[in-house]
């Protein structure tokens, strides 16, 4: 789960074992599929799930005329833009991955956005006070340490490409 400080009042949240930037996903024969820079992103109907980073980012950073829609869950957000509610869906990049190889037909990552302000992790989440969770630090640290994390980061994440919009 992307860091934040309210959900790591509800619940223990891991050291980071990734940084991240948030992506937009559409349809690779949509209009958007051809967009370079953030600023082209702004006539364009986006969506993300409710209280996500990734809603934060539109509204905060995209900017865009239309007003961006909000949806309960991630699934819902695909819908939408399976259904042609919305051009596009902000979410974390690897989720982006994971959306164009499984869960999309047609899709496309049309490009990750710039970092804006601190940058995003990815934590484990355990329950609030949980004795794991600096075990689970320590794991953290130690295959960041030796390399493992970077290796695996490079490997399934870094090397599958998304362009970066601008």
């Amino acid at each position: 789960m992307s860091y934040s400080t309210e959900r790591a009042a509800a619940v223990d949240l891991s050291d980071g074992y990734f940084d991240l930037n948030q992506a937009v996903v559409g349809l690779a024969d949509n209009a958007i599929a051809g967009v370079t820079t953030v600023a082209g992103l702004k006539d364009f109907r986006l969506g993300a799930p409710v209280g996500t980073t990734s809603y934060t980012y539109i509204v905060d950073q995209i900017k865009p005329t239309p007003d961006p829609s909000v949806y309960d869950t991630l699934d819902a957000a695909l819908q939408g833009l399976i259904a042609n509610q919305i051009d596009g869906v902000v979410v974390d990049l690897p989720t982006a991955f994971f959306m164009t190889a499984v869960q999309l037909e047609n899709g496309t990552i049309v490009g990750s956005l710039p970092t804006a302000g601190a940058v995003e992790h990815f934590s484990i989440v355990l329950n609030l006070g949980s004795s794991l969770t600096p075990c689970v630090n320590a794991a953290i640290a130690a295959i960041t340490a030796d390399g493992t994390l970077a290796a695996i980061v490079d490997e399934w994440v870094t090397s599958q490409g998304a362009p970066a919009l601008q």
